[in-house]
Formats: C-alpha cells, sequence, structure tokens
C-alpha cells in the first residue's frame, strides 16, 4: 500500500534532494576573488576567475567550446530554469544535431520510458507521473518549458540519477551491515572522497540536525548519488549515441559549486573539456519567501565556478493549487492520513480517515493521480471531491 504525502520518503534522502538545491547566496562566497556576487545586478554575468564581465552572446560563444556545460540550480526558483532554458535554446541553434540535456531529477533505470516520451510514445500524463516518482510532483511545474521545448525538436535527454527505490534499498543495507551494504550490483568505486566536498557536507549536515542523526549514511547516500550521475554521464559521452555531443547538465547547485561534486568525478573518468555556470540571487533580489538552510559552509580554496549569472528569486508556490493532505492508496479511492495545519484541506473540514474517491469528476485510484489533477489546477480555482467518510458519501466543494 502506498503512502505519499510529498514529504513522505526517508527524511535523509528528502533532506539531501533539498540539501543539492542550496541557494549559491547562502554559501560562503570565498572562491570569487575579483567580484562581490553580492554586489551583482539582474543579469549580469561574470567569468569568476578573472572577474570579467560577459554579454550574453559572449557567454553562448564560451559555452560552445565545452563537451559538457553543468548548471548548478535552486530547484525551486523559476528564474533558473529561464537560464537553463536560454543557454539550451542557444545551443541547439547553434549545434541543432550535438545537443544533448541531462537531469539530476530523472532515474537512469527509466530511460528507455524518456526515449519513448521524445518519440511521442509515452503520454505527457505517464512522463510526469515518471517525474514525480523519483523527484518530486510539486517540481514538474519549474521544468515544464525545459521538458516542451526538448520534446518538440527531439533533442536527446539524458536520466542521470539512481531511482528513488535504489537509493531506499541502498540505505536499508547500509542499515542492516556494520560496514554498509552493497545495494547495487555494481555500485562505482573509483572517485576518492573528495575532501573539500567533505567538509562542506559535513557543514551542511550538522546545520540541518544540529549534529544528530547517522553522518556516515549522509555522505555515502551523497556519494551513491554522485557517482552513479558521472558514471552515467560517462558512460553516454562513450556511446555511440554520446559521440561527439555537447551535454548540458542540469543538476542542483550543491553537485556542481566548487566542481568538486560531479565535475570532479566525471573529469577522472572521461577527460574531456567542461565549465560550471551557477546562478546567484543578492538579498535585493529575492521576490518572495524561499526555502532556506541555517548552515555555516566552510571557507575553500576553490573557484564557485566558471561563470555566475544574477537572477531574481521566486519560488511558485503562491501561484500552486495544493490540498496540504498526505494520502495513501486503500482499496477504495486515496486515503488522508495526514492534514496540514492551515492548510486548504483542513479550512474545508477534511479530515484523516476519510476517504477521497472522485476529484473533478475523475476516479481517484493513486496519490499520484490526484496529484496531476491538481497540477493542472491553479490556485483560487474551485474543484468538487466526493469522499467517503465512516462508509458514507459527501460531495466537498474545495477552493484551492
Amino acid at each position: 500500500m502506498k503512502f505519499f504525502p510529498l514529504f513522505s520518503f526517508l527524511m535523509l534522502t528528502m533532506f539531501f534532494m533539498a540539501a543539492c538545491g542550496t541557494r549559491q547566496s547562502q554559501i560562503k562566497v570565498g572562491g570569487s576573488p575579483y567580484v562581490d556576487p553580492d554586489t551583482m545586478q539582474r543579469d549580469e554575468i561574470i567569468h569568476l576567475p578573472t572577474g570579467t564581465a560577459l554579454t550574453r552572446p559572449e557567454l553562448f560563444k564560451l559555452l560552445a567550446n565545452e563537451r559538457i556545460v553543468y548548471i548548478g540550480e535552486g530547484h525551486d526558483n523559476i528564474y533558473d530554469h529561464q537560464v537553463e532554458l536560454e543557454v539550451v535554446k542557444n545551443l541547439y541553434q547553434r549545434f541543432p544535431e550535438r545537443l544533448a540535456v541531462g537531469f539530476e531529477m530523472l532515474a537512469h533505470v527509466n530511460q528507455e520510458k524518456v526515449d519513448q516520451w521524445l518519440a511521442g510514445e509515452l503520454s505527457e500524463d505517464d512522463f510526469i507521473r515518471l517525474f514525480a516518482g523519483d523527484w518530486s510532483m510539486a517540481e514538474f511545474v519549474y521544468y515544464r518549458e525545459i521538458f516542451a521545448f526538448l520534446k518538440s525538436y527531439r533533442i536527446p535527454v539524458r536520466a542521470l540519477n539512481v531511482s528513488r527505490h535504489e537509493k531506499m534499498v541502498f540505505m536499508r543495507e547500509m542499515k542492516s551491515s556494520d560496514q554498509g551494504g552493497n545495494a547495487l550490483e555494481n555500485p562505482p568505486q573509483s572517485v576518492i572522497e573528495d575532501p573539500y566536498q567533505k567538509q562542506a557536507l559535513q557543514a551542511m549536515f550538522a546545520g540541518h540536525v544540529e549534529g544528530h542523526g547517522d553522518l556516515g549514511m549522509f555522505l555515502k547516500v551523497h556519494q551513491l548519488w554522485e557517482e552513479n550521475m558521472a558514471e552515467t554521464i560517462a558512460a553516454y559521452l562513450d556511446s555511440p549515441d554520446g559521440d561527439g555531443k555537447l551535454l548540458v547538465v542540469i543538476a542542483g547547485g550543491f553537485h556542481v559549486i566548487r566542481g568538486y561534486g560531479l565535475p570532479r568525478r566525471v573529469f577522472q573518468r572521461k577527460k574531456v573539456p567542461y565549465c560550471v555556470l551557477l546562478t546567484h540571487t543578492p538579498e535585493a533580489l529575492i521576490e518572495n519567501e524561499r526555502r532556506t538552510m541555517d548552515v555555516d559552509f566552510p571557507e575553500l580554496p576553490l573557484y564557485l565556478g566558471d561563470y555566475l549569472w544574477c537572477v531574481p528569486y521566486r519560488n511558485l508556490k503562491d501561484q500552486q493549487a495544493r490540498l496540504g493532505v498526505g494520502l495513501k492508496g486503500a482499496d477504495k479511492g486515496i486515503g488522508i492520513v495526514m492534514v496540514e495545519a492551515g492548510s486548504v484541506a483542513e479550512k474545508h473540514g477534511l479530515a484523516v480517515g476519510d476517504l477521497i474517491i472522485n476529484c473533478a469528476g475523475d476516479e481517484l485510484d493513486d496519490p499520484l493521480d490526484l496529484s496531476l489533477l491538481l497540477l493542472k489546477k491553479h490556485k483560487g480555482e474551485v474543484v468538487e471531491l466526493l469522499i467517503e467518510r465512516d462508509g458514507k458519501l459527501q460531495n466537498i466543494e474545495v477552493l484551492l
């Protein structure tokens, strides 16, 4: 039986998903010797090693010389995704046959289904379910335009990450073994743990859980995450499909910042030219409340990256339709197992134990059914729910 609030997955893994998209403006910027990123203006672009300002055409011309372009994002900033789309569009105009785009948010085991979606053989709803299964239904909206562009021009899309199931199995086997289990058949071990990244991860872990929890587990899961993405990237570039491709890699900023994560791991496997493009938001450009982490990151003797693009910050939470419930599968409909305080669900009297049978005329068999329906709604819309409570059916109109 499925249990499906957005935060229902193991806390350690969800913490790591949040951490990998940590905003660069929260990190002590010791890797920008010529320019203080917090003094940058909107849409200003800086070449970090020299402090030289660049125009968009100059940046795109430089990116075109690379084999891999890593773009480090904050997952919930719509402006970061606009930068990604602009880069992808420009590189496609230059190299329509060479471009491919890889995503941290897609699991490598689903590559065949991703290919089917790209070829029009898998429906859009099924692709969104695929994305939600290993990432987040709520965050699909940030990537919607990028995926639409890639599909419209049949630009190869590469799924890079391990699946949620693999992460859970790995963590379970680690817990059952004093030395840590090998959940994957051939877990890559070719890269030595980076000492600088380890310092940053330790600081992140301490700041989030105040020293409690399993640091060793956190570090191992991080290694599993990045090692497998690096292995997938290198294998693709070595394959006939990836031969000669310019690969744009879209991943959380923490995986690419300072080069000690994915860039270093991939380069040790595949020595090809690459660059790291990061976004940065000074406090004055924050447009609505963002997710933050109170972390005291260490000063490190490394550049932040190669290029820094100053953008505003805005998440889409104030535009998204949501009920604010935790759900699980049931024999009939889907069951409510949690109601957030102050949520739409609470205001309309929904309660733990209620079964949601139907939403806006559509039968519900799985929690993802409701999430997919809400993804297509807007805040302020009214939907009708058919619920079962204490064996009795009733209709409830809900203002989202």
